[in-house]
């Protein structure tokens, strides 16, 4: 981790740097290759809709196109949060870059993702049966010929289709899979449970040692993978990267410091150090966490702040 000057917060810049092109689907269109026609987005994150001819197992669908999906007031599934799609029929997904994933907006009935590829987005309903129906669908028309799994991803993710999703946990992680009419496996969806992260924390220890030179915290915002905080003395900012492969695995990147004098600088640079080396978070109980490194030591311990025992500027 290089420290920098003071370097602002700022909010996740859209994933629409490389994709300029989108097209606006109200109904299926089938779409082969890099064939497409495009629109000017009204979204902030579109997607393809390429279905394909040859896919294992096919979802079931329903001929409703034109049906507007809107947020189900009966389903009580928890759908917030990133989710990586680490499966496709038979084809295990593992990539360090351009996972594909989805971002369900159960307030708006929306979602916005990638397959890999292209950025997507639109409306869904998760209805009563624990079956998902997609409408409104937009999506970009990059062509990218070796991202194989991709077409698999858009015929879920496609308008009128209606398909069953089985849910379950597995230790700290959720999974959707979406099934066949036969009950197969077409796509699988992980979520990374690290909400626990959110919030405002006091740091209580570093390295078994109490940080009790000067009041120091931390604020994490898993959403919008976003960290800041104060050491007792400067204030810093960064980036959060999870880490798929590895469950609660978590790193900070990109960490901006002022430059104030202080006498804690002892404290400060143990601090940072140990936000360096920290390679994930596991939580012990309501309102602590610890921060460990990547054999598992404890690095920093927290405690949740409310609002009337944060520190003050």
């Amino acid at each position: 981790m290089k420290l920098t000057h003071l370097i602002p917060l700022t909010a996740i810049i859209p994933m629409l740097a490389s994709c300029s092109l989108i097209q606006s689907t109200q109904k299926s269109k089938t779409v082969s290759g890099a064939e497409a026609t495009a629109t000017t987005p009204a979204t902030n994150t579109p997607a393809p809709t390429p279905t394909t001819t040859g896919a294992t197992s096919q979802p079931s669908t329903a001929s409703t196109a034109e049906s507007k999906a809107t947020p189900s007031a009966t389903s009580e599934r928890n759908l917030s949060g990133e989710w990586l799609i680490v499966q496709a029929g038979s084809t295990i997904i593992d990539r360090d870059e351009d996972m594909p994933y989805i971002i369900f907006e159960p307030q708006t009935g929306r979602f916005y993702g990638s397959n890999g590829c292209n950025v997507l987005n639109g409306s869904y309903v998760l209805n009563p049966d624990d079956t998902f129906t997609f409408a409104h669908i937009a999506t970009t028309m990059r062509y990218c010929p070796d991202v194989d799994f991709q077409h698999q991803i858009n015929i879920i993710f496609a308008d009128g289709v209606t398909t069953k999703a089985r849910f379950s946990e597995i230790g700290t992680e959720s999974y959707i899979d979406f099934l066949s009419d036969s009950g197969k496996e077409v796509l699988k969806l992980r979520r990374a449970n690290l909400d626990f992260l959110n919030g405002h924390w006091s740091v209580e220890t570093i390295n078994g040692a109490p940080a009790d030179q000067a009041p120091a915290d931390i604020f994490f915002d898993i959403a919008e993978r976003k960290i800041h905080g104060n050491t007792g003395c400067n204030y810093f900012n960064g980036e959060i990267y999870l880490d798929h492969r590895h469950p609660n695995a978590i790193d900070f990147s990109k960490m901006g410091l002022t430059r104030m004098a202080c006498p804690f600088s002892q404290q400060e640079t143990a601090m940072m150090v140990a936000l360096e080396q920290t390679a994930s978070a596991i939580t012990g109980g309501k309102d602590a966490v610890m921060l460990l490194d990547s054999e598992g030591r404890e690095l920093i311990t927290l405690r949740r702040l409310d609002d009337a025992t944060a520190p003050q500027d």
